[in-house]
């Protein structure tokens, strides 16, 4: 058995590692770079309609009433519930349990298809629309801050490559369904 003397000191010392070897030679992690940016929109987004009365909402109620504020969607036609459900990737009760909520707070509203009888459209209702064009403004005010700090130029090409970026994930991702692969015919 080994004696220590009394009063010694030890010192342990970490071994580095893989991950802290790439940290310090290379900066942060994507993960990390991509979330700050995206944690200061959604500060500001935050602020915002918790100014005009909304309701704290849950990632899934947001990402609901994103899709359903894009494009045609925001107009009356509305989106179909099966078309939604592939694109939030989320089983189709959980969506209709998600809608239930948002129609309750009056930010969505579900309407008979005219065109099939059985099937329903979701469109924004009135608090939908505020909501989605403050999404919007308060989106568009902080890319404009953020361009005054790093550049015009250099947030256009931000935006080019993130645009590339999300297309080229979005176009990977169209052959998934609820999570799982759909085989190509």
């Amino acid at each position: 058995m080994t004696r220590i003397p009394q009063g010694a000191r030890f010192v342990t010392m970490a071994k580095p590692t893989r991950s802290t070897h790439l940290r310090t030679t290379t900066g942060r992690d994507l993960r990390s770079l991509l979330h700050v940016p995206q944690h200061d929109l959604q500060a500001q987004l935050a602020i915002r309609l918790e100014r005009l009365g909304f309701p704290a909402l849950r990632p899934a109620l947001v990402q609901l009433l994103t899709v359903i504020g894009a494009g045609l969607a925001m107009s009356d036609t509305g989106v179909r519930l099966s078309d939604l459900v592939s694109q939030v990737s989320l089983p189709k009760q959980t969506v209709g349990d998600l809608l239930d909520e948002l129609e309750d707070m009056r930010m969505v509203e579900r309407f008979p298809d005219p065109d099939h009888g059985v099937i329903k459209r979701v469109r924004l209702g009135p608090k939908g629309k505020v909501w989605s064009a403050e999404v919007k403004r308060v989106s568009a005010a902080t890319e404009a801050k953020w361009a005054t700090r790093i550049g015009s130029k250099k947030m256009k090409s931000l935006r080019a490559l993130l645009e590339e970026l999300a297309a080229t994930v979005e176009d990977r991702g169209a052959s998934r369904v609820n999570g799982t692969r759909q085989h190509k015919r």
